[in-house]
């Protein structure tokens, strides 16, 4: 008798394997045995052109230095993801009732091929390798319909005076995307869409798009998980930059703010950092998949940033200008960063 081996659920953090007669398993789908719909990222996108999959995908990922997710599908309702960060693996997770499980990367390696329906393997910008990791960590709050422009736009209007922050999901026939909302507002760093044209890194235009419903999933961001403080760091480190070099453009002119932006993006570069400072704005694209990665590389950009202010309007000056402008960003922005120490006094000699 045929038998197939199915990944079922994780337990104590490890991957429970199952056997099943063919005649079986074929019976537990005919039944009520809890079988979910699969979490699937991204479903415009096209798999990677790699031979064997399931074998070859972490080395490809590994030799290109590429992001991209690899989802090893069980029966249905079921998969297993990884992702990558610049070809660093990163975190793996069962995903089931639409929810993410971490699992150990050796274990999400040595699931049995013989239990595998599929495996898919995906590249994408960092930015969306960060949202999935959103995804996968939070908690899902709300699951409706948009039916039109003028209800989506009522919803966006509630988040607004609710002032909510959390990750929206859409889905249509056409379009999959996930989208940071911060305080309320929908953050124009944070928005990735896969569309049958590719992947869009800005909201679609409702006016063209016409292609409702959307079917909206909102997940809340549980504030212990690194992911979310991920989040709080980056989103408090952008800020409280942009005011720094704001202002600092205030004391100093136009062509001493440029001589700062093309020292900090020479440092950035070595490290392949995908952080841009243009002007008086500092674009995060990066998808630092460890908090701590991300808290030096913020760290090692702000100490550049004290130094020179130190040479140029001195100390004092300098003192001034990191405390005015750190007790203007959010105060849960400014309470991650005095946990890691990333504080005016640390920055200014």
């Amino acid at each position: 008798m045929m038998f197939v081996t199915c990944i079922l659920q994780m337990c104590g953090g490890r991957v429970i394997v199952q056997k099943y007669s063919v005649r079986n398993l074929k019976s537990l789908v005919k039944s009520n045995y809890p079988f979910h719909v699969m979490k699937y990222l991204f479903p415009q996108i096209g798999d990677l052109p790699i031979d064997n999959p399931a074998q070859n995908a972490e080395g490809y990922f590994r030799s290109a230095k590429v992001t991209g997710l690899i989802e090893k599908q069980f029966h249905a309702g079921q998969s297993a993801v990884l992702l990558y960060a610049g070809g660093v693996p990163g975190m793996a997770y069962l995903l089931e009732n639409g929810q993410g499980k971490s699992m150990a990367l050796a274990e999400f390696s040595a699931i049995p091929q013989e239990s595998l329906r599929n495996v898919r393997a995906i590249k994408f910008p960092d930015i969306a390798g960060r949202l999935a990791l959103l995804s996968f960590e939070s908690a899902l709050k709300l699951n409706s319909t948009i039916t039109d422009d003028a209800v989506w736009r009522e919803q966006v209007n509630q988040w607004k005076r609710d002032q909510w922050t959390g990750l929206v999901e859409i889905k249509s026939e056409t379009l999959h995307g996930l989208v940071l909302l911060w305080q309320g507002e929908l953050q124009e760093s944070d928005i990735i869409f896969s569309t049958p044209l590719g992947l869009v890194t800005a909201f679609p235009h409702l006016d063209t798009l016409r292609d409702f419903p959307w079917n909206l999933l909102a997940y809340s961001l549980p504030a212990s998980d690194q992911a979310y403080q991920y989040a709080v760091l980056r989103h408090g480190s952008m800020h409280w930059m942009n005011r720094i070099l704001s202002r600092y453009q205030e004391l100093v002119g136009h062509k001493l703010l440029q001589t700062m932006d093309r020292e900090l993006n020479q440092q950035a570069q070595p490290w392949s950092w995908k952080i841009l400072f243009n002007e008086s704005q500092v674009l995060d694209s990066h998808f630092f998949i460890y908090l701590n990665e991300a808290e030096q590389a913020y760290r090692a950009l702000f100490m550049s940033m004290g130094s020179q202010m130190n040479i140029v309007i001195g100390n004092i000056l300098t003192q001034r200008l990191l405390n005015e402008t750190f007790e203007q960003i959010h105060p849960d922005e400014r309470a991650i960063l005095q946990s890691l120490r990333l504080v005016p006094a640390a920055f200014s000699e």
